[in-house]
């Protein structure tokens, strides 16, 4: 697999990002169990095919993800690029900021990451600001090689800008049912060469073609504005959803792949392969095989029939949920801005 430059930062990566939510999970969890066994294979695998890619966070499994990250690294670090994440810090922690940072490469062991970002925005403009800043400083140690930003907004990533940061790339939720930053946030990144990392490109795997009903999706998949919220104790936001519309796409989707003979996930993976700004596409992976099928996948190429086709049956979900950037929290209450 070819590596690209991202934006106009120092990092060469592969196009296939390897997102380690599930990492660390050992003992169950948001995505079930995953042995570290299984982590040490797929991250060897992955680097053997020039996949160098990998996306965690100090939130994912409160810290683990981190540690099982940095396991499988053992004698392979130099090899890797690390993409890691945190929550804005309050003010009264921001004085210990380095230490905390510290903590994360403890655990992820190593003495630097390549690329850092805040997870998600804050509405305080002033305590984003700082934490932005610290991240520079953090920087200049060598500590960190590059910074990207989370689910920013085009308000964000100007501050990001003013605050003197180079932004390599914005992680951002992007696939066939969630296309909220197309209006505003996709121009200004390519106008800016500001690459685009789409995380749930499969929308947490309710993409792949297993599901026929809604209520056969676990509640935490459809906490999304794409569900209504009903008896969903995940569900954070108070939006009608698009159920019916969304079980007709389920329907569509399988009736398209059964016509073209390409499996419902490599239509969309296929789909994300074309959209302008896309340099990287996360795809959580559990073992080697999955890799696998992630790598396959993302090389599908579709006609531009097939593309029409696939917009097609996902509008009327779209014209449903177009306005929501924060997919879980609807426009309220959203954190994007």
């Amino acid at each position: 697999m070819s590596l690209f430059q991202l934006g106009t930062s120092s990092l060469k990566v592969s196009r296939l990002m390897i997102g380690c939510w599930s990492f660390g999970s050992e003992d169950g969890g948001y995505w079930g169990e995953q042995k570290q066994s299984d982590v040490n294979a797929l991250v060897s695998e992955a680097l053997e095919n020039d996949i160098n890619f990998f996306d965690t966070a100090v939130a994912y499994n409160n810290g683990k993800s981190e540690v099982s990250l940095g396991t499988a690294l053992k004698g392979k670090r130099d090899r890797a690029i690390i993409c890691n994440k945190i929550n804005v810090v309050d003010r009264e922690k921001l004085a210990n900021f380095e230490e905390i940072f510290k903590e994360s490469l403890d655990r992820l062991d190593t003495d630097y990451v390549d690329l850092m970002m805040i997870h998600w925005p804050h509405k305080d403009g002033e305590l984003l600001k700082a934490n932005i800043e610290a991240f520079l400083k953090l920087k200049e140690k060598g500590m960190i090689r590059e910074i990207g930003v989370s689910n920013f907004g085009v308000s964000t990533m100007k501050i990001a800008k003013e605050c003197g940061v180079n932004i390599a790339c914005n992680e951002f939720g992007y696939n066939l049912l969630c296309r909220g930053i197309e209006k505003e946030i996709l121009p200004y990144c390519l106008e800016n060469k500001i690459d685009i990392l789409a995380y749930s490109p499969l929308m947490q795997g309710i993409l792949t073609g297993k599901y026929t009903k809604v209520t056969e999706i676990p509640y935490s998949r459809r906490r999304t504005v794409h569900f209504s919220k009903m008896d969903n104790p995940d569900s954070l936001h108070g939006r009608p959803g698009a159920d019916a519309e969304m079980e007709q796409l389920f329907k569509d989707l399988k009736a398209l792949s059964s016509e073209t003979g390409i499996a419902c996930s490599s239509l969309a993976l296929g789909w994300l392969n074309r959209q302008k700004g896309v340099t990287c596409v996360i795809a959580g992976c559990r073992n080697v095989d999955q890799l696998k099928e992630n790598k396959v996948s993302l090389n599908v190429k579709l006609t531009d029939d097939i593309v029409r086709h696939l917009h097609e049956i996902t509008q009327p979900v779209i014209d449903k949920i177009s306005d929501c950037l924060d997919i879980y929290r609807g426009v309220e209450n959203g954190r994007v801005w």
